[in-house]
């Protein structure tokens, strides 16, 4: 008999079952935040770095302060200027440099940016100065005297005095130039330089006349145009001179044809302008590549360090100019006909300018053609400046062509 005061229990399982919320995953992206910005961090560590190793020669307070006057007035203050004044005179020389324009006359060497107030002079006393544009440097030398300056927008880097008379100067890459000197003792000599004047190679010689030098890319070889005679007429040839020391082993025979400019373009080959074409050559001095001119003579020219030669060839009538940009396989990137005379013109950043008659032409070959035109009187020379501005030259300035008012 079971007891009545029994109670009938029945049993739970009291275990706690597994939460309904899914739990939400980890979330990383304060780590990923974290991870990009100390590889950004370890980037610009990386470039200051470099930049301390590659512009030590540039990091002075000076320097430093126009840097950052130079990122203010860029930020900042507005567009760039449209007139670069410099001193007149018909000695003055000048090219564009680093977006503005370098100029020397008057025992002073000026670089003029794009930003009002920001000019940098000092004084150079030579009696004919020129200047070459280098790879981030611009050189002043006293034609007919002994020094040299190296310049940078901002700056005076190194300077020396030669012991003989300078003849001509290339600049190379890094700061390097070669430079041809009348040698006492000999007939001519060429000095290859560093970036500090110290020498890397000199080559006296009392057999040839040497008076255009030229410094290849790969910074192993000077080309040297030398002249001498041949039957009572001018002989012109190349010399390949090994900058280790090695003799020369490479000589082009230019023959009677009359060389004006030798430049080295891209892969070291050598671009050689005569009264008659423009001929490539490769180092071991092969014809690599030529354009002939069949008609017109060569009456001006310009360069483009990107390795390429405007030329103007004056037309068989008289009354026309031929205009041609060829690159450095000596291939026509341009060529059109104008009337007049061709008086100057400059090539850079893929554009042509020119002057004819008062007439200022503006033609971009970089890829469609496209050609603007403007009348302005008085013009003395012309260049193009950073961004591919054209700077018409007025006597004590330079103004920024304005092409809208053409035609």
């Amino acid at each position: 008999m079971s007891d009545p005061n029994a109670t009938n229990v029945t049993s739970f399982d009291f275990t706690p079952s597994p939460p309904k919320v899914m739990k939400f995953r980890e979330d990383y992206r304060l780590s990923v935040i974290n991870g990009i910005r100390s590889l950004a961090l370890c980037g610009l560590l990386a470039v200051l770095v470099f930049c301390i190793f590659h512009y030590q020669e540039d990091l002075n307070l000076d320097n430093l302060r126009r840097m950052v006057t130079y990122v203010d007035k860029l930020s900042f203050s507005g567009g760039e200027i449209d007139t670069f004044h410099f001193d007149a005179g018909l000695s003055t020389a000048y090219e564009a440099f680093d977006g503005g324009i370098a100029t020397v006359s008057g025992g002073s060497f000026r670089f003029i940016p794009p930003f009002e107030g920001m000019d940098y002079a000092e004084q150079v006393k030579y009696s004919r100065p020129q200047l070459q544009v280098g790879d981030r440097a611009i050189f002043v030398y006293d034609l007919g005297g002994k020094g040299i300056t190296r310049f940078s927008s901002y700056a005076k880097h190194a300077e020396t005095a030669l012991g003989s008379k300078i003849l001509s100067l290339s600049a190379g890459a890094g700061g390097k130039c070669a430079v041809v000197t009348d040698e006492e003792g000999y007939r001519t000599a060429l000095t290859v330089f560093d970036k500090h004047f110290k020498e890397i190679y000199k080559w006296q010689t009392s057999e040839h006349f040497a008076f255009l030098p030229a410094l290849s890319p790969n910074g192993k070889t000077a080309a040297v145009l030398c002249i001498g005679q041949r039957g009572g007429d001018p002989d012109f040839y190349i010399r390949y001179q090994p900058l280790n020391g090695d003799e020369c082993t490479v000589t082009i025979d230019l023959g009677a044809r009359r060389a004006y400019a030798m430049e080295y373009a891209e892969n070291d080959r050598l671009l050689v302008l005569c009264a008659d074409g423009l001929y490539a050559y490769d180092e071991a001095g092969r014809t690599i590549g030529s354009y002939p001119f069949a008609e017109g003579s060569l009456t001006t020219f310009a360069y483009d360090r990107s390795g390429s030669f405007a030329l103007s060839l004056k037309g068989d009538r008289g009354d026309t100019s031929r205009l041609l940009v060829l690159n450095g396989s000596c291939e026509v990137v341009f060529d059109g006909t104008f009337e007049g005379d061709v008086r100057t013109l400059d090539h850079a950043e893929g554009v042509l300018a020119f002057l004819s008659g008062s007439e200022i032409y503006r033609i971009d070959t970089s890829g469609d053609i496209t050609t603007e035109t403007t009348e302005l009187s008085g013009v003395r020379d012309l260049l193009i400046t950073g961004g591919g501005r054209v700077a018409a030259v007025l006597g004590d300035s330079a103004r920024i062509v304005d092409f809208s008012q053409g035609e």
